[in-house]
């Protein structure tokens, strides 16, 4: 196989039906479009997704500067920072046309076995490969994926949703980026508009499938930084998350 460069790199330009009432690209489009990014990486080096192995995402950071703005262009770089115990790193992080950071995100995959739903060790079959694109050297803003701060929702009340198809992915389970616009459908849209988004940590414990229930338990841990975890009916949780906001410059208070 060709051995092609470490760093892939992405030119977009932003697609007006990806923007909300401020013309602001929504951050689950854009970690769809990085995700996309990461695919395209990982089949052009023979690791990608098959019909029998997909990668599902473990962790995640995302960090937003500047969210991109319709029809604006910019371009996604990625590759993989770690492998380790069945896990990858990857990184991958949006810049403008003068280079400068949009966004960046740290995502930890593990590779299942589509049939089974059980880990497959895809350092038995790509050892190889990953060796060749790893790129532990390349300098990224964000040094690791953290974890979510465990917080306490006793007593307060979910908000109640139910898995449908527009939820669901190819690996037949609850889209790992379709939480972010589930917690932001919480939140007023006074605020959302008054407000950009800022970071989103989230660690995933297990997947959610067609048809369950879905229990959003959100609390505000600090002025503008929201901690939900969310619960299935039966009781299981499903994943933690923080989700921060920033106030818009214009509609700060004096």
């Amino acid at each position: 196989m060709e051995t092609l460069p470490k760093i892939d790199r992405f030119e977009f330009e932003v697609d007006m039906t990806t923007v909300d009432k401020l013309h602001r690209m929504r951050p689950s489009a854009l970690c769809n479009m990085m995700l996309a990014c990461a695919g395209r990486h990982a089949d052009r080096r023979g690791f990608g997704a098959t019909r029998k192995l997909g990668w599902v995402m473990a962790r995640m950071v995302l960090d937003i500067r500047n969210i991109p703005l319709g029809s604006q262009k910019f371009t996604i770089e990625t590759f993989i920072k770690n492998a380790y115990r069945g896990f990858t790193d990857r990184c991958l992080r949006a810049v403008d046309e003068n280079g400068n950071e949009l966004a960046a995100m740290m995502c930890t995959f593990a590779m299942i076995d589509l049939d089974t739903r059980s880990p497959f060790d895809f350092d038995s079959e790509f050892h190889d490969l990953f060796m060749r694109y790893l790129t532990p050297e390349e300098p990224f803003s964000i040094p690791r994926v953290p974890s979510p701060r465990r917080c306490s929702v006793d007593g307060v009340e979910p908000v109640h949703r139910r898995i449908r198809y527009s939820d669901v992915d190819i690996n037949g389970h609850m889209n790992s980026i379709r939480y972010i616009d589930h917690i932001m459908d919480i939140l007023p849209l006074d605020y959302l508009y008054t407000h950009d988004f800022s970071r989103f940590v989230v660690a995933y414990m297990q997947e959610a499938k067609p048809g369950e229930g879905l229990n959003y338990h959100m609390r505000e841990v600090e002025e503008d930084t929201y901690y939900v975890q969310i619960v299935k009916d039966s009781g299981e949780a499903i994943c933690r998350c923080e989700m921060s906001f920033l106030p818009r410059p214009e509609v700060e208070e004096d």
